[in-house]
């Protein structure tokens, strides 16, 4: 997955990673995107990545920060668990982990009852209420008890740590780097999965679990490459591979709010990336699908802040001259939401974040919004910093910009 396909593709010293996506001929991006996606096909029709890239140690296993509110606001105990689940899990449908529902997947799959260890009884309510524990630490915003919690009780055990540690990489990661190494590390892990899970989607009553997971490796690679340049997206097949998770999803239960909330930004970001006709060609993106799914997914739920944020950036990257005050009311309506959960309220926290990044961008620069983006990027880079942190101050064009022409520190964290 993570091998350049670089032969045939330069056109100077500099590779089309290293360049500006602007700077390339539209004959060399489809050169890029069609070497791309016939890389994705040799390696696995489904899309899963074929090997693992490696991550550092230390930074999985290092300090984690902490969420930016009381925890027990958002505390549900075992006795309120069961009845708020409906609620808490509108968003990913994840099933209730009961005894029952345990016992029937982990008798019917050896491998799932050997990784439990021989110190396993049998006791199928004792493990249901540790797992559930894990999702009581994971709602409450106690990420890195969910992970630990979680990871010790299998695979079931393991889908609240893989969440507690996507959401945490995400929005409460002080660098870049940090947020990328979290990301993949769940990426590999579901894929230690990988023969087990393809055996989960081709029994019927065992589907939900494989959307679990699926989704779950579907959004760790999403975000990974929502920190990568349009070029490096495409040579190292991340749009390739979202796109067949979130289609593979959908054709299992085609009204899954997120997946067809992340089935319109995929299309909405391969617009951005290469521009209505290539990304319709090459991609199949259209721009009557972004609204489409949006609304499809608003009419299954919508008190989804982090729907709503998306769809804002989505109208921004299609349509940001004629939709820029309907992107801006999309996120206040994300702020604006009342959160069910910790990832719920950090949901709405980076709403907040980034519409007043839009709002700076729309008032103080006068320049395209691709221009924007890459001095966004160019931040990033040269900074560390993880942008999308709600413990860090929003990224400021025009500060940014203030600061790199007085030639002094860019960071604008305080």
């Amino acid at each position: 997955m993570f091998i350049f396909v670089l032969a045939g593709l330069l056109c100077s010293p500099v590779s089309h990673a290293e360049k500006d996506y602007d700077d390339l001929s539209r004959e060399e991006m489809k050169a890029i995107a069609d070497k791309a996606q016939k890389g994705s096909e040799a390696e696995d029709a489904d899309g899963w990545q074929s090997e693992k890239v490696v991550v550092d140690d230390k930074v999985i296993s290092g300090q984690w920060n902490s969420v930016p509110f009381q925890t027990r606001f958002f505390d549900y105990p075992p006795e309120k668990l069961k009845e708020a689940w409906p609620v808490l899990m509108r968003a990913l449908r994840i099933p209730y982990p009961s005894a029952e529902y345990l016992e029937r997947r982990i008798e019917h799959f050896p491998q799932l009852k050997a990784e439990l260890g021989p110190e396993f009884d049998g006791n199928y309510q004792h493990l249901s209420d540790e797992i559930l524990e894990a999702w009581r630490f994971f709602f409450r915003g106690d990420f890195r008890a969910a992970k630990e919690h979680g990871s010790r009780l299998g695979a079931y055990g393991k889908i609240p740590a893989y969440l507690a540690q996507s959401v945490y990489a995400v929005y409460l990661t002080d660098t870049r780097e940090e947020k990328l190494q979290l990301l993949q590390d769940v990426a590999n892990q579901i894929t230690d999965y990988l023969d087990l899970i393809k055996s989960l989607k081709d029994e019927e009553e065992f589907q939900a679990d494989y959307m679990t997971l699926r989704l779950g490796y579907a959004f760790s690679i999403a975000r990974i490459a929502e920190e990568a340049s349009p070029v490096e997206s495409l040579m190292n097949n991340y749009l390739f591979k979202v796109s067949r998770a979130i289609d593979d999803t959908l054709e299992i239960e085609p009204n899954h709010p997120v997946a067809l909330a992340m089935n319109a930004a995929k299309d909405a970001n391969i617009i951005r990336y290469v521009g209505k006709l290539f990304g319709r060609l090459t991609f199949g993106a259209r721009l009557s699908r972004v609204e489409d799914y949006f609304e499809q997914a608003f009419e299954q739920a919508d008190d989804l802040a982090i729907v709503h944020y998306e769809y804002a950036n989505s109208l921004i990257y299609i349509n940001r001259n004629r939709d820029i005050y309907r992107a801006m009311e999309e996120f206040n309506v994300a702020i604006g939401i009342h959160p069910k959960s910790a990832m719920e309220a950090l949901d709405s926290m980076y709403a907040s974040k980034r519409l007043r990044e839009i709002k700076d961008y729309y008032l103080n620069f006068r320049k395209s919004y691709r221009s924007f983006e890459r001095e966004r990027r160019e931040y990033m880079l040269t900074t560390d910093e993880n942008l999308y942190s709600v413990l860090k101050p929003p990224f400021l064009v025009s500060e940014y910009l203030k600061r790199k022409d007085a030639g002094t520190e860019l960071s604008q964290v305080h």
